[in-house]
């Protein structure tokens, strides 16, 4: 990730990153195929360890919808840091988005399990009253995530260079907003 970060995704080399690792190239195209297969494992295993530390700092939060909201908003700013601090071009994001959800998914599962059993404790502390928390937990994320892709693939097919991701983000807390605005108590 040092890599990406210095010379950013476009700009990195496989001789980079194995001379970063303490490879030669050859050794490291034995065990991947490209950077960007690389960069696809490192921004996963990352994203698993913050995910998990930002759900120890939900926890933290007071009141389900504070928490909602802190976790939606926090998990998109990680993921359109990572995307911006590795200066990923709007055509490489093009290339590794199919293969990035290929491997999201087991991740997405975690998510939404964590954000079902905050709803649920909700339910049983009587701060909300909801029939399936399973579902709007999974909405939740959805939505978020299609807000943010929305302007992703946006990007991508109008060739634009840089993606701006401050609407979505709005829309987002909006949305947590417009939830637990109809479903308090």
């Amino acid at each position: 990730m040092e890599c990406f970060e210095k010379f950013g995704l476009d700009k990195t080399t496989l001789e980079d990153i194995a001379k970063a690792v303490g490879l030669n190239k050859t050794s490291l195209y034995y065990y991947y195929k490209s950077k960007e297969d690389i960069f696809i494992e490192v921004a996963l295993e990352e994203g698993e360890n913050y995910i998990r530390s930002l759900q120890q700092a939900t926890l933290q939060k007071d009141g389900i919808e504070t928490r909602m909201a802190f976790y939606l908003e926090s998990r998109f700013n990680y993921y359109t840091n990572v995307l911006n601090m590795n200066r990923i071009s709007v055509e490489s994001m093009g290339k590794l988005l199919p293969r990035f959800f290929e491997l999201y998914d087991a991740l997405m599962i975690r998510e939404k399990l964590f954000l079902t059993q905050l709803l649920e404790q909700a339910v049983t502390d009587q701060e909300i009253i909801l029939s399936d928390p399973k579902s709007t937990a999974s909405v939740l994320i959805n939505f978020s995530n299609a807000l943010k892709h929305s302007v992703e693939q946006q990007a991508i097919l109008k060739r634009e260079g840089a993606i701006d991701y401050t609407q979505s983000l709005e829309d987002t807390k909006f949305l947590v907003s417009l939830i637990f605005t109809g479903i308090k108590k």
